[in-house]
């Protein structure tokens, strides 16, 4: 196992053609990066909120670093996003996780399922995904375990502190995807960061 950006993954077999997915960009594209100058691979990286896709316009950015102003979900459409609690940060979630009162409003981000998204880009499978998507992982999961498609590592955030959310519930969606034939190889020291590699 290598760590880098905040992740643990397992390198072997990581090379120019693998076919790597990275949800949830922020304004932080370490682990991308740091992807693409020890394998060569492409990172195709996905964000649909504002704050992101304003972002990665502003920088400059290896060709390997493949941007799409496109989210994850369980569907194909609309999602709501709400804006994060602080000024700047750029961590919008389709969560509600303001006060009671908070009243600002969602924005809407163009998401479509996993299978979907791979369709578009011609793939049949997926090297490395990995999701870090502020809550919404509760549903994709799911729909990704079901509908099959092969995956060699993931790396995903479980945000089981949300007040939405517990932290059995997280574990039950870990559960979920070992299930389909995936160990857990890694937990990062916060305790919110999983890597699963295929058996």
């Amino acid at each position: 196992m290598v760590a880098f950006g905040g992740w643990s993954l397992r390198p072997e077999g990581l090379g120019p053609g693998s076919i790597v997915y990275s949800f949830g960009v922020g304004d932080n594209v370490a682990w991308d990066l740091e992807m693409i100058r020890r394998f060569g691979c492409t990172v195709h990286a996905f964000d649909p909120t504002p704050a992101s896709i304003g972002w990665v316009a502003r920088q400059v950015l290896p060709p390997q670093f493949v941007f799409h102003d496109c989210g994850i979900a369980s569907f194909d459409g609309v999602l709501d996003f709400y804006p994060p609690r602080k000024d700047g940060n750029t961590h919008y979630s389709h969560e509600r996780r303001g006060r009671l009162f908070d009243r600002r409003k969602p924005i809407g981000g163009r998401v479509e399922r996993l299978s979907t998204i791979m369709r578009g880009l011609g793939h049949d499978h997926i090297d490395v995904l990995k999701l870090d998507v502020e809550g919404s992982e509760f549903e994709v999961i799911p729909d990704v375990v079901e509908s099959g498609i092969s995956i060699d590592q993931l790396l995903v955030e479980i945000h089981y502190r949300f007040r939405s959310r517990s932290f059995r519930q997280g574990m039950a969606l870990i559960d979920r995807v070992k299930a389909s034939g995936m160990r857990c190889v890694h937990v990062s020291e916060r305790g919110f960061e999983f890597s699963l590699v295929r058996e």
